[in-house]
């Protein structure tokens, strides 16, 4: 792994657990037993450092449910595995998802990595409000925009309290609206 990927990946994992102004060069730099110069060698700034963080994220994300929903026919099998994209990357590093963290710290981001993060977003409610069109949805971009919402607020709480339960009753929230009345 090169030395870029290796900074990204530390960075990633301390910015999930504690956001943006928590995480320094020099503890990333210890953590690799290096000097922090090195790392500016990368990043010049930790700005630079946050905007390709958020870019190589959100690049991994949508390639992710991309590739997971491109056979899929219907848009409840897209939003679907959509949701269970979340999921997995909830319970797989027990870390919230990093455009949350730093969505909660936008106003006081470097502009350049709030307009990334903000782009995630936006990106994310696109894609989610074209499946919500597709099933004649009224409000599609609303529904799009609740539904990151939720997930998003869900994998947070979940987080704060220690119960899971809270993220999959969140998350079958938005799943549930496919299913017929009884």
């Amino acid at each position: 792994m090169d030395s870029a990927s290796q900074i990204l990946d530390i960075a990633e994992r301390r910015m999930r657990k504690a956001g943006f102004n928590a995480v320094s060069y020099r503890d990333i730099a210890a953590e690799m037993n290096l000097k922090s110069a090195s790392l500016h060698y990368h990043f010049p700034k930790k700005e630079d450092l946050g905007v390709a963080l958020v870019q190589r994220y959100s690049e991994r994300f949508e390639a992710l449910v991309e590739a997971d929903t491109a056979d899929l026919e219907t848009p409840q099998e897209k939003i679907t595995v959509f949701v269970r994209s979340y999921r997995n990357a909830f319970e797989e590093d027990g870390l919230v998802c990093l455009c949350a963290v730093l969505g909660a710290e936008a106003p006081g981001l470097p502009d350049p990595v709030a307009s990334e993060v903000k782009q995630f977003f936006e990106r994310m409610i696109d894609w989610l409000t074209a499946q919500y069109e597709d099933l004649s949805f009224a409000a599609p971009r609303a529904q799009a925009q609740s539904a990151i919402s939720l997930l998003q607020g869900a994998m947070i709480v979940s987080s704060a309290t220690g119960d899971e339960a809270i993220f999959e009753a969140s998350a079958n929230t938005i799943l549930v609206a496919f299913k017929p009345a009884h």
